[in-house]
């Protein structure tokens, strides 16, 4: 499950607008960087080694906003179309901005008759930094911040719009053929709502059922959020596993934010200190993670992944992990939790 709230649309000709314009979000409003998928920026965009079409369609999933960033480059380019498709059929929370040759005029398809900015009006940018934090719920930063963020961009743009490549239009046998796969894909869409809400159905019936092992067995037989929740058990148990106990104890108090406190010192414990996993806290009181050790990293990121999966799993893993493990709290903080999945 991806940490996506914001989701950059836009056409990959057009990358030194869309950093820049990632840079205001983040520099002049707040926006966290972790926080916003980008595909043509390196470490916001597709992790190495996962599928592109797949990637960019979970994190459209996932996002609560998105914005496109509409240019001529945009309307030329199908991943953008198919994406803008997505955005409609989901009733997605959009904001467009319109980019220079391009006006009002100019828009097409589903973003006729929306409210867009433009990208090149100061008192719309203003207007977009309000939007944004409203619809990401969160508080923007210092106003002067943004005015001098805002209007450094403004100056900027007119040499970054040099640098974007001309395109030429999109011809009507392709624009046709992206009508017919959106339809396709609204069809798609629409049946697997349908599917999605008869396996809740399904799984909410057999969770009552008096045999509660066998209707949790078939639930787990047809979802898919079982097997993620387990795939990301066995990633944090493996990582976790290659570390020595007080490493491992040291990662528990880590997730409850707290510093590892020992009874007593022993061998392994000044061993882990002095294969630079684990240091003293400022206070001499107790012990932090060193997360330069590529093994703890490892095992941190697993740990985090886990964590933020665990936040908001989907509605079917709830009643099953409650009926399964005969206890209600999937919460990694809890020593149990440990107890029952991450330990050796």
């Amino acid at each position: 499950m991806s940490s996506t709230r914001l989701f950059i649309s836009h056409a990959v000709d057009d990358k030194p607008l869309v950093k820049a314009f990632v840079r205001l979000l983040e520099s002049g409003i707040g926006v966290p960087p972790p926080d916003i998928f980008c595909s043509s920026l390196n470490g916001q965009g597709i992790r190495p080694g996962t599928e592109f079409k797949d990637s960019i369609r979970g994190h459209l999933d996932d996002a609560t906003c998105v914005i496109a960033l509409v240019t001529p480059n945009f309307y030329a380019s199908a991943f953008c179309m198919c994406e803008l498709g997505g955005v409609w059929l989901q009733a997605k929370s959009l904001i467009p901005v319109i980019v220079s040759p391009l006006n009002f005029g100019d828009l097409k398809a589903v973003l006729v008759g929306i409210q867009t900015l433009k990208i090149g009006d100061p008192s719309e940018l203003d207007q977009l930094r309000d939007e944004i934090a409203e619809r990401l719920s969160f508080k923007a930063l210092a106003t002067p911040r943004w005015n001098e963020d805002r209007d450094d961009f403004l100056k900027k743009l007119d040499s970054i719009l040099d640098q974007l490549p001309a395109n030429t239009p999109i011809p009507r046998s392709t624009y046709a053929k992206l009508l017919d796969e959106l339809d396709e894909y609204k069809q798609e869409y629409t049946k697997a709502e349908e599917e999605i809400e008869r396996l809740k159905e399904l799984n909410a019936d057999l969770l009552k059922l008096k045999d509660a092992r066998k209707a949790t067995a078939v639930v787990q037989k047809h979802s898919s959020t079982i097997q993620n929740f387990e795939s990301l058990i066995s990633a944090a148990k493996i990582t976790i596993g290659a570390l020595p106990f007080h490493v491992r104890e040291a990662l528990y108090y880590d997730v409850r934010s707290e510093d590892y406190k020992p009874e007593q010192s022993d061998e392994d414990l000044n061993l882990a200190i002095e294969n630079g996993q684990l240091r003293m806290n400022a206070e001499d009181t107790g012990f932090k993670l060193q997360s330069s050790d590529p093994k703890v990293s490892k095992a941190m990121e697993a740990l985090d992944e886990l964590e933020r999966w665990l936040e908001k799993p989907p509605s079917d893993f709830v009643g099953w992990y409650e009926v399964t493990m005969l206890d209600p709290r999937a919460d990694l903080k809890l020593r149990p939790f440990w107890k029952r999945h991450l330990h050796k």
